[in-house]
């Protein structure tokens, strides 16, 4: 296996800001729980980013038509990302 240079600094992820509104106007349309994702996104802009991680969601309690609807709906939109 290769060695990693001891010269590469890493990205501190942990520091980057989360993204609350779209990032062309500053608000936002509304929200889809897809999954454990919360997703906000912006009608004007057609752009969609990720607001909360429920990381304990059972996939038990998801609603598989709510599920369908908020993929049909979102996949349209442009993913941004913080």
């Amino acid at each position: 296996m290769a060695e990693v240079a001891s010269n590469i600094v890493q990205f501190p992820i942990d520091r980057r800001r989360d993204l609350k509104s779209c990032p062309h106007c500053g608000t936002r349309s509304d929200v889809y729980r897809i999954g454990r994702l919360l997703w906000a996104y912006c009608d004007l802009h057609e752009v969609r980013w990720v607001v909360a991680d429920f990381h304990d969601a059972s996939p038990n309690s998801m609603d598989r038509q709510q599920l369908r609807r908020g993929l049909e709906f979102l996949s349209s939109f442009v993913e941004v990302s913080r």
